[in-house]
């Protein structure tokens, strides 16, 4: 039996965590939320198992952009999704990876984050369910 796609949500904002977790979970996910980078790099740390990241772009202290650099440069095959309010030109001005990293501007249909992540995964040779 296959296991569950895991997935990492990070959103320094508790209202879109658990909108964005929950959505994964009724689809099947296994989901762990951080709040902050930190928390994200930690979670990271104590677990390998993690199949894919979906972070905010715009947080507080360490940003998503920088927290991709980290987890790119400790997990290089971990896919990691972009989200956010802003739009994506000011996005990637602002020092995003570069323009060809996935993203999904908020608000986004639980369909296109599920399929974005189960593109990724099967992207990197791995089984989606």
């Amino acid at each position: 039996m296959e296991s569950a796609i895991r997935v990492l949500v990070v959103d320094d904002e508790e209202v879109i965590l658990g909108v964005i977790s929950r959505m994964l979970t009724h689809a099947g996910f296994v989901v762990a939320q951080a709040k902050s980078a930190r928390e994200a790099l930690a979670l990271l740390a104590a677990n390998d198992g993690f199949d894919a990241v979906v972070t905010d772009v715009v947080m507080p202290e360490t940003d998503g952009h920088a927290l991709g650099r980290l987890i790119a440069e400790r997990h290089p095959a971990l896919p990691i999704i972009y989200i956010s309010a802003y739009p994506k030109d000011d996005v990637f001005r602002r020092g995003a990876p570069d323009d060809s990293a996935p993203f999904l501007p908020k608000p986004f249909a639980p369909e296109q984050l599920i399929a974005l992540i189960e593109r990724l995964i099967s992207a990197r040779g791995h089984r989606v369910s």
